[in-house]
């Protein structure tokens, strides 16, 4: 939506449509020269008690059906429909004379009665008259249909005497109407009477900003040169224009975009204290039971989740409040049984309309073209100025999001809760462009809003999670979370002090009772086993978190009566999702013998700068992972982070000479590349597996062999 400052090209009076016509070189109705004598009459009703959720579809039925048949009525010339508040609206109807309102009204009686009334609870209040001042400022861009921003101001003056109405008229248009036009944004003014001790003004603008910039200018003139005429403070109503329909524009097709109904409501919501270890289960239930039911639901915009260690950040657009409310309570059983649990803290919530969006790749975008993560800045600002909103949508869209788009950027939504907070979310294409946005974003704000902008905002950033929006794909996930777009669960646990003549024991128990067990629970997806000396490593994977819980569970009994007994010390515990899963023989290993060998190293990185965990990934992807392929014999590689400050690698070889090359690229790849984030050299257990078993090769079984008889 482009600003509409200083835009003007020309202007016109209403006193007669032939001297509107002939300033905007516009071809002149029949009837124009019969005008010459006549005064424009305009009727402006002022409708309370609207229900919010009917506001939108009323636009909607007006748009389709009531506005074309005003605008083909004899005499049309202008309608605008203002919302003032989110419970009144005014609706403007100017024509040539009062008779021609009076037919068209006749000729749309029956749609409005069968369509419009239901939605208008109460009668309206009714102001008509004739025009003594008509002005309209045609700005650049109205006649190709490219004005999508309008704000009006409406007054009502009583006790007005009738024989000052020429002086008034005179004043108003010599000095005041000037003043008017010199302020950026003037669109246009009307100045009728009722012939009842009435006078109404209705003042037109860009926007609201340039509204009360003109209220600012004229108040001294009005003190001095009009209070005398006015007795009464007036009636007065301002809200955006939502329609505006001009005879002579465009056919009469309405000049506002359609972002006039499709407004879009907001709700953020903030959670802290969530186990990062949960993050992905949460993702996971989001996208296969929370999703669903969002984008099944009337009015579904948008949704994200961004996860970020302890912190998750969840966005809903709809578009309207009373859409999003629908769709939450369709959705509170689900939260309640399968979220809630997950979730230990309630959240800091930020509602309110979008009072800024774009979107650049709705009707080109294909998910499968989003080669890497999508990754998201979330930040909610406390204290905002609400008098400066427009000023900073209109600062953001002239100068920020520009240079944002050229970088990667995805979407950008600006939301407002009208009273104090503003909340800003930018998604970018990848964790550099999200970094490099911000820098951006930073020196946008220090040359614009520095003085005013509340420092230190919340902020939420990371990987996307989920990114769902309506006109993509029917809703479904963008975020490509997961290299298969599923994510794995790893359990990492590091045990100590074992007698070594018990190893071949808990492997003999492991394979025999263990392995049976969890690799018949839901969700799983692998185990290994490697005993070292007085060592032992384990690595549970699971499709969640949960899963993984419960396998534990069945387990237990078994657990406590046979293999506690010989693990005299408490585990050291990993956990997190994977962020590398890579099995190179998954295919093959159904149809071949299994592997009789297998070699692992487990190492762990502690103390691990994790804000920079993404890049380093991205990192071992392109560099470590090529490299071990190159070693020759690689069966496995994984990594995860337990979200607090470890990094965990696990390289599977078939052979002992491809692990400790392995070690060797390892470590060459972390002094290259991970050194200022990886402060302390890994520790780790490298050695012969006992037990591989992954649930889609062999069943599970166990892909070793009997390494630890003999």
């Amino acid at each position: 939506m482009q600003s509409l400052a200083n835009q003007r090209k020309r202007s016109f009076t209403l006193v007669t449509l032939l001297t509107l016509a002939l300033l905007l070189g516009l071809s002149i109705p029949a009837g124009a020269q019969a005008m010459m004598d006549d005064s424009v009459f305009i009727s402006i009703r002022q409708y309370d008690g609207l229900n919010p959720a009917d506001f939108v579809e009323g636009l909607r039925i007006a748009r389709e059906g009531f506005v074309p048949l005003i605008r083909s009525s004899d005499g049309f010339i202008a309608y605008y429909v203002v919302q003032t508040s989110e419970t009144t609206m005014s609706a403007i109807n100017v024509f040539e004379t009062r008779e021609q309102a009076l037919a068209s009204n006749e000729q749309a009686r029956e749609f409005v009665v069968e369509n419009l009334a239901p939605l208008l609870p109460n009668p309206p209040r009714t102001f008509e008259g004739a025009v003594n001042i008509g002005f309209v400022e045609q700005l650049d861009g109205m006649a190709d249909g490219d004005v999508s921003s309008l704000h009006a101001g409406i007054r009502v003056y009583d006790g007005f005497e009738a024989d000052d109405l020429d002086e008034f008229v005179a004043i108003v248009e010599d000095g005041f109407l000037p003043i008017m036009r010199e302020t950026d944004g003037f669109f246009g003014y009307y100045l009728m009477n009722t012939g009842a001790g009435e006078v109404a003004a209705v003042s037109i603008f860009d926007t609201e900003a340039s509204a009360m910039a003109s209220n600012e200018k004229a108040s001294d003139f009005v003190a001095e040169h009009l209070t005398a005429f006015l007795p009464n403070a007036p009636l007065a109503a301002s809200g955006r224009v939502s329609i505006a329909v001009l005879a002579d524009l465009n056919d009469g097709a309405d000049l506002m975009d359609d972002t006039s109904v499709d407004a879009m409501f907001a709700s953020v919501r903030v959670y802290d204290g969530v186990n990062p270890a949960d993050q992905d289960e949460i993702r996971r239930l989001v996208e296969v039971g929370f999703l669903p039911i969002m984008r099944e639901s009337d009015g579904f915009v948008g949704y994200y989740l961004l996860p970020a260690g302890e912190t998750l950040a969840a966005i809903s657009l709809f578009q309207s409040a009373e859409q999003a409310a629908a769709s939450t309570d369709k959705a509170r059983d689900f939260v309640a049984t399968s979220l809630a649990p997950l979730l230990p803290n309630p959240p800091l919530i930020v509602e309110g309309a979008v009072e800024l969006s774009t979107q650049l790749m709705l009707d080109m975008v294909d998910p499968g073209d989003l080669s890497t993560p999508l990754h998201a800045l979330l930040a909610i600002y406390d204290g905002f100025d609400m008098a400066r909103l427009d000023e900073a949508v209109a600062l953001m869209e002239s100068n920020l999001l520009p240079d944002l788009r050229e970088i990667g950027l995805f979407s950008y939504h600006g939301i407002s809760d009208g009273l104090d907070k503003a909340v800003a979310l930018r998604i970018m294409d990848s964790a550099e462009s999200l970094r490099r946005g911000s820098d951006i974003a930073a020196d946008f704000v220090a040359e614009y809003m520095a003085d005013w902008l509340p420092k230190d905002p919340l902020v939420v950033d990371g990987r996307l999670g989920v990114a769902s929006v309506e006109a993509i794909l029917e809703g479904l996930n963008l975020a490509q979370y997961g290299a298969d777009e599923t994510s794995v669960f790893a359990s990492v646990r590091l045990y100590d002090g074992i007698d070594p003549a018990d190893q071949d024991e808990i492997a003999r128990l492991t394979v025999d009772g263990f392995l049976p067990i969890i690799r018949e629970s839901a969700g799983f997806v692998g185990y290994f086993f490697l005993p070292a000396e007085d060592g032992l490593a384990t690595v549970s994977l699971f499709d969640s978190a949960q899963q993984a819980s419960a396998s534990n569970d069945a387990a237990r009994e078994f657990i406590v009566q046979n293999v506690a007994p010989l693990l005299p010390n408490p585990p050291k515990i990993f956990e997190g999702s994977l962020s590398i899963n890579y099995v190179s023989a998954r295919s093959e290993a159904a149809e071949h013998d299994s592997p009789s060998d297998l070699y692992a190293s487990i190492r762990f990185y502690e103390g691990f700068d994790l804000a920079h965990f993404d890049e380093a990934n991205d990192l071992a992807i392109a560099h470590l992972l090529p490299a071990l392929q190159e070693a020759g014999g690689l069966f496995a590689q994984f990594a995860l982070n337990d979200g607090a400050d470890t990094v965990v690698g696990i390289s599977v070889f078939d052979s002992e000479e491809g692990s400790l090359a392995a070690n060797d690229a390892g470590k060459a790849f972390t002094t290259e590349f991970l050194a200022d984030w990886a402060p302390n050299p890994p520790t780790g257990i490298a050695g012969k597996l006992a037990i591989a078993a992954l649930a889609e090769i062999n069943m599970g079984e166990n892909l070793a062999g009997a390494m630890m008889e003999g």
